[in-house]
């Protein structure tokens, strides 16, 4: 007969090992952490860099690939009520950004949101039936209620020279936090396909945290610019997309003007 005492020992031992084994380290606070795009502090272990970046983690996450997409009758074109903006361009070191003056909005389901910012990738983070473009660029539509974002995607292709980006091409913030400002003045629109044909999906930021409060509107259509203006960007940002996130039975979602 087993002794007793030396059974419930070695069960306690056991049972502690155990338990040690599933309770993992908790994750440090995101004070100072930096994600990165490539090597340990890449897009593949930013979940696992501090507690905020979790959501990296999830599944309803961006970019995707779009493809299969379901073309949906009931979607509407995207009411748009965007104003001039003056200049005012932020090197984010990972981006560049755009902020914009107050008083431009889209309206979702009639729910304001309010164009806070547009910032660029290259190259492209979204996929369009498997493939890239060299830029894509996301317009941050924010509600002040819900908090909730609603990001259009624009994609980049190499072709004319674009008449808008010429005006800041040269003025790009070269270090990070660096800024500049210029009382010349664009509208959204301007960086705008002229068919506002899109595809929309349920998302999250592709950076972290990479919270899942997104409705993703990509644009069907691309804009130009030349191989040079691209460049221009993409020698400030480097490597700056991160890489397709699974579907996970998401549906996506096709309006055709």
């Amino acid at each position: 007969m087993k002794n007793p005492l030396l059974y419930l020992l070695t069960s306690g031992i056991l049972l502690l090992t155990v338990s040690c084994g599933e309770n993992e380290a908790p994750l440090p606070s995101c004070t100072g952490v930096q994600f990165e795009y490539e090597g340990s502090d890449g897009p593949d272990y930013w979940s696992t860099l501090c507690v905020d970046y979790t959501p990296c983690g999830g599944k309803v996450q961006s970019p995707i690939n779009i493809t299969g997409a379901l073309d949906d009758a009931s979607l509407m074109g995207i009411p748009q009520t965007y104003i001039s903006t003056a200049t005012h361009i932020v090197n984010k070191g990972h981006t560049i950004q755009f902020n914009f003056d107050a008083g431009s909005s889209i309206l979702i389901n009639g729910e304001k949101f309010d164009l806070l910012q547009c910032h660029t990738h290259t190259r492209s983070e979204h996929e369009l039936n498997g493939v890239h473009h060299p830029m894509e660029m996301h317009f941050v539509h924010k509600n002040l209620i819900t908090g909730n974002l609603a990001v259009i995607g624009v994609f980049v292709e190499e072709g004319a020279e674009n008449p808008i980006l010429k005006n800041f091409v040269d003025h790009l913030p070269v270090t990070k936090d660096a800024t500049y400002e210029d009382p010349i003045t664009f509208s959204a629109l301007d960086f705008m396909p002229s068919d506002k044909s899109y595809f929309t999906y349920s998302g999250s930021l592709t950076t972290p945290p990479c919270s899942e409060i997104v409705t993703w509107f990509v644009m069907e259509h691309h804009i130009e610019a030349s191989a040079a203006q691209i460049h221009d960007f993409e020698a400030l940002e480097h490597v700056n997309n991160r890489p397709v996130q699974a579907l996970e039975g998401r549906m996506i979602k096709h309006f055709k003007m």
